[in-house]
C-alpha cells in the first residue's frame, strides 16, 4: 500500500479483528488508584501467596 494512512487503516483494522478474535475488543473500566489503595490490593495479594 503506498499511501501511509490508508496503509495505517489496514493495520489498525487487522488488530481490531485480532483483539476481537482474543476477546480484548471491550473498553475497560479504568481505575485511578492512589498509594494507600495500592497498599491494600498488595497487602491482600500478598496474603494469598
Amino acid at each position: 500500500e503506498a499511501d501511509p494512512e490508508m496503509m495505517a487503516k489496514k493495520m489498525i483494522a487487522h488488530i481490531d479483528l485480532k483483539r476481537k478474535a482474543l476477546g480484548i475488543d471491550k473498553a475497560r473500566e479504568r481505575v485511578l488508584m492512589d498509594m494507600e489503595m495500592r497498599r491494600q490490593l498488595e497487602a491482600a495479594a500478598g496474603e494469598e501467596h
